[in-house]
């Protein structure tokens, strides 16, 4: 059996965290495995425990990746969020720069209505 190193002091990116959650899974699999193929002797109750101890030490890591992992989502769709507002001022000051009050106006009760529209059928 090799040893795996799962890692929870540096998750800065998904990736590290979703890198690590895959060698939880693999080693976790790996001593499931090997608990459920080890005889029941006294000779193997110490090795049994070390490997039930493993097993504790690699979920209790899993649920930090997990959190930390949710963590570092949640954060991406805040700034995914805060990059499609920012868009939609930048396209709302060009469109109020090139076209006549007019049908700017017009553009912004349509999509009032628009929204008031989904908003309803939502309900």
């Amino acid at each position: 059996m090799k040893k795996t190193l799962i890692e929870t002091d540096n998750l800065n990116t998904i990736s590290d965290c979703l890198q690590q959650l895959v060698n939880a899974e693999e080693a976790q699999l790996s001593i499931e495995e090997q608990l459920a193929r080890s005889n029941s002797g006294s000779e193997w109750s110490t090795w049994r425990k070390k490997a039930e101890n493993a097993l504790r030490l690699i979920k209790g890591k899993r649920r930090i990746i997990t959190a930390r992992l949710a963590v570092l989502r949640h954060e991406e769709k805040e700034r995914n969020l805060e990059l499609h507002q920012q868009h939609n001022d930048f396209l709302v000051q060009a469109l109020r720069e090139i076209v006549t009050p007019s049908s700017f106006a017009r553009c912004v009760r349509l999509a009032k209505e628009k929204m008031e529209e989904i908003h309803a059928n939502q309900c």
